[in-house]
């Protein structure tokens, strides 16, 4: 079923961009626009959650269908699981910046982006090079 991994790679692409787009969404501007926190908000809630919760359940659909269970995969699912994580913290960051209660917010928008960037690097990685662990 190919259709099903193109569409979870898809999904999976919007979820990525979404995240890496919100912390310097956040992080760019100097003052705390209602614009800006209108769209941050609008972003994680209507494009990054329905997108990262298509790209999990899709996910498990191809691994499933295709039973495939390798030693990557495993290592996948544990930095998959680091990646829901760090959307949620997104969320938090996002609530405290549009709450006023994050003033030196740029520090750790650019911290998020940066453990954002190398789990989907790791991520990719691990998918394109299926390595070959414990043999």
């Amino acid at each position: 079923m190919p259709w099903l991994l193109t569409f979870h790679i898809a999904a999976l692409l919007c979820w990525c961009g979404a995240l890496l787009y919100l912390p310097v969404l956040l992080a760019t501007q100097h003052t705390t626009s209602a614009n800006r926190i209108t769209l941050a908000r609008f972003i994680y809630t209507h494009v990054a959650t329905p997108a990262a919760l298509a790209a999990v359940i899709l996910g498990t659909l191809v691994f499933a269908v295709h039973d495939i269970l390798d030693s990557w995969l495993i290592i996948k699912l544990v930095l998959v699981s680091l990646l829901v994580v760090l959307h949620l913290l997104t969320g938090w960051l996002v609530a405290r910046v549009s709450n006023n209660a994050l003033e030196p917010a740029k520090i750790y928008c650019y911290l998020q982006f940066c453990f954002i960037f190398c789990a989907i690097t790791a991520i990719f990685w691990l998918v394109l090079a299926k390595p070959l662990l414990g043999h």
